[in-house]
């Protein structure tokens, strides 16, 4: 992860702020949700709403949510896909597909 994503009048974003193990499947994602959010933030100083400080915050949100949900979530979804034992394998699946069905875990 860089150690910023914001310095001065640059920004990072996507694989150049938080590079991510592809087997994850969450970079592109990812990085599509960092360019919403710093979109977000910058039309609001260009508009004048807000001051320029109001950029900092796009290194304060999107740098935990990068440490405590993807990488977490890259990590595992890369073990259940080298899962070799067929019954976790299978258990895995459960689980998976529980959660899909469950609207309120699904969204979690």
């Amino acid at each position: 992860m860089a150690a910023s994503f914001h310095k001065g009048r640059v920004f990072l974003a996507g694989d150049a702020a938080h590079v991510n193990n592809p087997l994850g499947g969450l970079g592109l994602n990812f990085g599509i949700h960092d360019a919403v959010e710093l979109t977000s933030l910058l039309g609001r100083v260009l508009r004048r709403e807000a001051s320029v400080d109001t950029l900092d915050l796009y290194d304060r949100h999107r740098r935990p949510l990068n440490v405590e949900f993807v990488q977490q979530q890259t990590i595992a979804n890369k073990k259940r896909m080298e899962e070799k034992d067929p019954v976790a394998r299978a258990k895995n699946f459960e689980q998976l597909a529980a959660t899909a069905a469950d609207p309120v875990a699904h969204r979690a």
